[in-house]
């Protein structure tokens, strides 16, 4: 088995990436039955492995990850996206796996943080899920770590820088569009939910 990993698939061309690879990595269309020239096949001495076409065999398989909401990325059209089997990350997902690395203390507050924050941007008109703050953000928490005594300060600092340098402009980003002063206000109120330490009671 063989495994090809592409990460952010749609902030590349697609039709040039791929190619004929299009046509090829169709399920109905793997193995030696379906051997393809390319358009360099002129450039391919006759007695080499592929000198009448190439193929992909049912081996091979391709990982993908992309962002829907990244305006900047080309978007996947239909054609392509019959060609693979689709699983939707949630932000909470991987939130244990990912945040491992930071310490016990400074780990919990950061998902209470990401469950409230997140759980604000979905109350927001125009949002919804694939707008959550993974995370990985939580990470750059590690930049900004000192040798004060976080026990005292509950690592106040760290959590203001990752705000103000990171999750308010991508906020800002998310709500662009809307009245300058509704843009505030909705600021606001996410700043409210990621400071807050309560966690909503999800189980009744």
């Amino acid at each position: 088995m063989y495994v090809f990993i592409i990460d952010e698939i749609n902030r590349g061309e697609i039709s040039k990436i791929f190619g004929e690879l299009f046509y090829l990595i169709d399920p109905g269309k793997r193995g030696k039955d379906h051997k393809l020239p390319s358009q360099y096949q002129n450039l391919i001495e006759n007695d080499d492995k592929f000198g009448d076409g190439f193929y992909i065999p049912d081996n091979v398989y391709i990982i993908a990850t992309m962002n829907d909401i990244d305006r900047s990325a080309e978007p996947i059209d239909f054609a392509f996206r019959r060609r693979f089997t689709w699983i939707n990350v949630k932000a909470s997902d991987t939130e244990d796996i990912i945040l491992n690395e930071l310490d016990e203390k400074l780990k919990e507050k950061a998902k209470i943080k990401m469950k409230n924050l997140n759980r604000a941007i979905i109350a927001i008109d125009g949002l919804d899920e694939n707008y959550q703050i993974g995370a990985s953000y939580f990470l750059k928490l590690l930049n900004y770590l000192t040798d004060e005594v976080n026990e005292v300060n509950e690592y106040k600092k760290e959590f203001n820088c990752l705000w103000e340098y990171h999750l308010k402009p991508l906020l800002r980003e998310y709500l662009s569009g809307r009245a300058g002063q509704e843009i505030e206000n909705e600021l606001r109120k996410l700043k409210n939910e990621y400071d807050s330490q309560e966690v909503e009671n999800n189980n009744g």
